[in-house]
């Protein structure tokens, strides 16, 4: 189930991330020790406006961490161009490295760090990550999304609803609660089998990802299983229209081989 969901989590990870003032040049986690090393970072954060020159302005990244071993800032920001380049890889060490250095001071090195564990499948490491976001910065909801993120893959569906909830209400006293929570409770609740309880949430965020293949397969899978459990033809029916919309099976081999066994 691990590697086989991870595509999921993908999705609702990089989607659930929110940007925040650190990407104004407004936050620095690190004291940089030389004047020119902030001058770079500044200039660098400006940087993110012209994709052209990302790889001119990474190599001044590198130079600044050259010059300044222990401005964390540096680290993280150089990752994260690293990232915009698509050398995930690369980006992981950054962000390891800021986060070690900022000794818990930086969720947004936490989260960035963690999104880049689940890419390459350790979800373990990166659920451990959102716990220290939990730990460290209680009022963060992302760490509390985060630990909801995982748990599809790790199967412990009970604690990712806890963690959902808890995220919820942080979010709505921002403002910022979006379809992507409504999609995981969907999610989460069909995973552990509770079709009925899935089905209004899936039904809710239907405009939105209504061309999200992996949606479709959960949402066929859960109208079918509810629809048979209550004898509603109707049901049935639009959860066969929606497996026939998906061109690309099996996406999740899990959950395709339950539909096949229902559609067949």
């Amino acid at each position: 189930m691990k590697k086989l969901l991870t595509i999921f989590i993908l999705i609702l990870s990089i989607k659930g991330f929110s940007q925040d003032s650190y990407f104004l040049g407004k936050t620095n986690y690190c004291t940089p020790e030389k004047e020119d090393s902030r001058k770079k970072f500044d200039a660098a954060i400006t940087g993110l406006n012209f994709p052209n020159y990302y790889g001119g302005i990474t190599k001044v990244l590198f130079k600044a961490i050259e010059e300044d071993q222990k401005y964390c800032d540096a680290y993280f920001l150089a990752g994260y161009y690293l990232r915009l380049q698509n050398m995930h890889k690369e980006a992981l060490v950054f962000y390891y490295a800021a986060d070690s250095l900022a000794q818990n001071k930086a969720p947004i090195f936490k989260q960035n760090l963690a999104i880049g564990y689940m890419r390459f499948g350790k979800v373990n490491e990166a659920r451990e990550k959102y716990e220290e976001m939990v730990k460290y910065f209680p009022d963060n909801p992302e760490g509390y999304y985060g630990i909801a993120n995982t748990s599809v893959v790790l199967g412990d569906y009970d604690k990712g609803l806890q963690n959902l909830k808890l995220a919820e209400n942080l979010y709505k006293n921002t403002g910022t609660v979006n379809n992507d929570v409504i999609y995981m409770y969907g999610m989460l609740h069909s995973l552990k089998e509770d079709y009925e309880t899935a089905l209004p949430y899936l039904d809710n965020v239907y405009s939105t990802y209504k061309k999200d293949e992996n949606y479709l397969s959960l949402y066929a899978l859960t109208m079918v299983k509810v629809g048979k459990s209550k004898n509603d033809e109707k049901l049935i029916k639009k959860a066969r229209k929606t497996y026939d919309k998906i061109k690309n099976k099996p996406l999740v081999p899990e959950i395709s081989k339950k539909l096949e066994q229902e559609f067949s």
